[in-house]
């Protein structure tokens, strides 16, 4: 049996009432920091001073360190270069190319080489055979100096154009064939100075032969450049001496004309647009009045980096010779070029010099990353324009040189577009029109390519051109419109050997290039080349 007892006390407290006698306000006093700064202080006092002393001695040790060896920083390997490539092809139409090229290696100040191409080709047309050769060599060298880059060059290029009527020529071929051996000897000084203040130039020589003194030129000019009061100035004076006819065996009189010419030009920025202002000043040795052509240019940036514009007046100069007709049309007549030429009667070519002054407006307009269009058009006179009439002299149907003072309008387009990494486009189109009929001259022409490039291991090269018709004399007759497409394949094996096949005039195209005279259709070539 269990038995317990508690107890619980308690309080009564009772209610205590409190007076206010007089007015009482209740206040909270403000919070105080009593030290806002943090102190501290290191309450242990304790002596840290240390005591030591040296002892000298040597420690016995057979160990031996081996020193280490200074760190060499290495260039990055440079990709070999090879001296020399040979290159070799062959075709139908009896065509046979070659080249040989061979340049000195890497240095800081002298360089030197030669480059050598041959070409040849021989097609049937009708009743007719048709050979083309062109052999070229170019031997060049590069000096570099303290304060000038010197520069030497040696070029040598023979074209022969045989186009024989066999059926009805009795005559050996070699009296229809024409030979044009150009010699030409350059030798040019770039000054390196740096400084905008001081004068700068570029002076040039050149000494060249056609067909042993049937025609010479003697030429020395100078590009000088300073910047005085801010403004960039160059001044271009030019001496060119024609010789004409001056091998023995020649039948014509020989001829000398000497020109001495002077352009300068200055720059300018004004309202945001860039002016290039300048003027040509023409003396010739024949007794013709002095020669004054300005130039200007204005150039506008509509957008940055995406929309230019310009125009303005332009004047170009081309002084025809023997050299220049030939590289156009290799059938023209050659009289007095030491040529086998049938017959005693003969005349010489008329050479001229055309002036071009245009009023032209261009634009050029960046699309997007990779694609650019570009467009002009131009009017203006042309004096002494050149064009090529069908002359029959004796047994020679060939070509002699006519001149027009003409009003020409020219418009022109270019349109390139990187499609992706492997293929790009681009295409080109002139038209021209003039105020007279002239000969042997398209109004329209177009290119188009689209070259394609796997890995720079296979290349494929697709294109397609077109030139329209070409008025030939005062009749109604013209030369048909012409379409060529080709095809090139490129195949670099190695950094050494590449191989490469081109298909020419797929479209097979078997019409006059010049009146009575016909192209080759369709042709292809494949070679290699080797570098060693």
């Amino acid at each position: 049996m269990l038995v317990s007892a508690s107890s619980v006390f308690g309080q009564d407290i009772g209610t205590t009432e409190v007076k206010v006698v007089e007015g009482f306000k209740p206040e909270i006093p403000d919070a105080s920091r009593l030290n806002e700064n943090a102190i501290f202080a290191d309450t242990i006092k304790k002596d840290r001073t240390q005591t030591y002393e040296v002892i000298d001695a040597n420690l016995d040790s057979d160990y031996k360190t081996t020193p280490l060896a200074p760190a060499q920083v290495k260039d990055d390997k440079i990709s070999e270069l090879y001296a020399t490539e040979v290159g070799v092809g062959f075709g139908s139409a009896f065509t046979t190319k070659a080249n040989i090229v061979h340049n000195s290696k890497r240095s800081k100040t002298l360089s030197y080489g030669v480059i050598a191409n041959h070409f040849s080709n021989a097609y049937s047309p009708d009743d007719y055979k048709a050979k083309n050769s062109k052999n070229t060599i170019h031997l060049f060298g590069k000096q570099i100096s303290s304060s000038h880059i010197f520069l030497a060059n040696l070029d040598y290029d023979r074209r022969t154009a045989l186009y024989y009527d066999e059926k009805n020529n009795l005559e050996a071929e070699d009296f229809f064939r024409n030979r044009f051996a150009y010699t030409k000897l350059s030798l040019s000084a770039i000054s390196k100075e740096t400084s905008v203040l001081k004068l700068k130039h570029h002076t040039n020589f050149f000494i060249s032969d056609l067909n042993e003194l049937s025609e010479n030129q003697i030429h020395l000019s100078s590009n000088l450049r300073k910047t005085i009061n801010g403004l960039p100035f160059s001044l271009t004076i030019e001496f060119n001496d024609y010789l004409r006819y001056n091998n023995s065996d020649s039948k014509f009189e020989n001829t000398d004309l000497k020109i001495f010419s002077f352009s300068p030009s200055t720059s300018f920025t004004k309202y945001g647009i860039d002016f290039d202002l300048a003027f040509d000043v023409d003396f010739l040795s024949d007794d013709s009045p002095i020669g004054f052509f300005p130039k200007i240019k204005a150039t506008k940036e509509l957008v940055k980096d995406v929309l230019l514009i310009y125009g303005g007046l332009s004047h170009n100069e081309q002084r025809h010779t023997l050299k220049s007709l030939s590289d156009e049309n290799p059938y023209i007549h050659s009289f007095g070029t030491n040529q086998s030429i049938l017959g005693f009667s003969s005349f010489p070519q008329e050479l001229k010099i055309t002036d071009t002054q245009e009023l032209y407006l261009a634009m050029r307009n960046i699309l997007g990353k990779g694609e650019v269009f570009e467009g002009s058009i131009a009017f203006g006179t042309v004096q002494n324009f050149a064009h090529f009439i069908d002359t029959i002299h004796l047994s020679y149907n060939r070509f002699k040189v006519g001149y027009l003072d003409v009003k020409q309008l020219h418009a022109n387009a270019n349109y390139s577009r990187k499609l992706n990494q492997i293929i790009s486009l681009n295409a080109n189109a002139d038209f021209f029109s003039w105020d007279v009929d002239v000969y042997h001259k398209p109004n329209f022409t177009a290119n188009l390519s689209a070259p394609i490039n796997l890995r720079d291991k296979i290349k494929v090269a697709p294109s397609i051109s077109y030139m329209g018709e070409r008025s030939v004399n005062d009749s109604d007759s013209k030369l048909l419109a012409q379409i060529h497409a080709s095809l090139g394949f490129y195949y670099s094996y190695s950094k050494q050997l590449s191989a490469y096949l081109h298909l020419n005039n797929i479209t097979n195209s078997k019409k006059d290039l010049w009146l009575g005279y016909r192209e080759v259709g369709f042709n292809g070539v494949f070679g290699v080349n080797f570098s060693f």
